[in-house]
C-alpha cells in the first residue's frame, strides 16, 4: 500500500509540474522611445506573440488594408482583428498621456497573459511625424522568446527602428501638408485632420533610406534633423519583454493542494 502511495504521489507531482509548465506566463512589455530630445514618435505599439506563422508584411510588396490603417493613421484595431484567427496573444502598448503616445525619454508599457506554444513575438507601430513610416518586424520569426517562456531567463531586450529599419508604407504619399502628427512638432504644418486624408501612392512597403528627403512642403527653415531617425545611435526605442513570476508561494501551494486531493482520491478508491 505504501509503494503504491508514493507512487502516486509522483504521479499527481509529475502531472502538476507539466501542467504548470504549459500555464500561460505573465509578461510585461515596455516599449521605451530613446530617439534625442525633439526627435521622433510613436503611436501605441500593436504587439503579438504568436507560434511563427503570422507574417504582418512583406518589403517589396503592397501593404495590406491592416498596415495601411496603421502605418497612416496609427490605428491597431484592423492589425489586432487579423491576428485573432492566429490563434496568439496580442494586445496593445500605451503611452502615458493623451493621445497615449510614446514621446522620446517616455515609455509606454502592457500586461499579457502568454501561451506557452506562442514563442515568437511581433509588433508595429506609426512613426510621428510621418505620411506612412512604421516600424515592425518583416520576419515573424525575428523575435524567439522561448528562453522567457520556459524560465530560461526572465527578460529580454532589443532596439527597434534602427538604421535601415523602419519602413515607408508606399500607400500614401509624403507629405507634410497632410501628414499625421505635425501639430506635436513647433513649425510644421497643420497636417492632416482626418484619417486617410493624404494623395494614394499606390506603392510598395520599402525601407526608408533617407528620413525626409523628397517629402512635399518642408517648412522654409525647419531643422529636420532631431527627425532623422536613421541617425539615431539605438533607433528609435528599445523594448524589453519580462517574465512577471507567479508569487512565490503559489506553486507550493498548488502543488500541496493537488497531491492532498490525490491522496484523499486514492484513499477512497482503496476502502471500495
Amino acid at each position: 500500500m505504501k509503494i503504491l502511495q508514493k507512487s502516486f504521489q509522483f504521479l499527481i507531482l509529475v502531472l502538476f509540474t507539466a501542467s504548470v509548465h504549459a500555464m500561460p506566463v505573465k509578461l510585461k512589455v515596455m516599449v521605451k522611445n530613446v530617439a534625442p530630445a525633439g526627435g521622433v514618435a510613436l503611436t501605441p505599439v500593436w504587439v503579438g506573440f504568436h507560434d511563427g506563422s503570422f507574417d504582418s508584411y512583406n518589403r517589396g510588396e503592397a501593404s495590406s488594408a491592416e498596415i495601411e490603417a496603421l502605418a497612416e493613421d496609427g490605428k491597431t484595431n484592423p492589425i489586432s482583428a487579423s491576428f485573432s484567427s492566429s490563434g496568439g496573444n496580442d494586445g496593445v502598448v500605451l503611452g502615458g498621456g493623451n493621445p497615449p503616445l510614446i514621446f522620446p525619454g517616455t515609455t509606454g508599457q502592457a500586461m499579457l497573459m502568454v501561451d506557452s506554444g506562442n514563442r515568437y513575438f511581433s509588433y508595429a507601430s506609426m512613426v510621428l511625424a510621418s505620411s506612412d513610416y512604421f516600424v515592425g518586424n518583416d520576419n515573424p520569426l525575428e523575435h524567439d522568446i522561448s528562453s522567457l517562456l520556459d524560465g530560461t531567463v526572465n527578460k529580454i531586450s532589443f532596439f527597434i527602428g534602427q538604421s535601415g529599419s523602419v519602413n515607408d508604407a508606399g500607400t500614401e504619399v509624403n507629405d507634410f501638408n497632410t501628414s499625421a502628427g505635425n501639430p506635436i512638432f513647433s513649425g510644421l504644418p497643420v497636417g492632416q485632420t482626418d484619417a486617410g486624408q493624404g494623395a494614394d501612392e499606390n506603392a510598395v512597403i520599402k525601407i526608408v533610406d533617407n528620413a525626409y528627403d523628397g517629402f512635399l512642403h518642408i517648412p522654409d527653415g525647419f531643422d529636420l534633423s532631431p527627425l532623422d531617425f536613421n541617425q539615431y545611435s539605438n533607433g528609435i526605442a528599445e523594448v524589453t519583454i519580462t517574465a512577471v513570476p507567479l508569487p512565490a508561494a503559489l506553486p507550493l501551494t498548488l502543488t500541496g493542494l493537488t497531491m492532498l486531493f490525490g491522496m484523499k482520491s486514492f484513499r477512497r478508491k482503496a476502502l471500495m
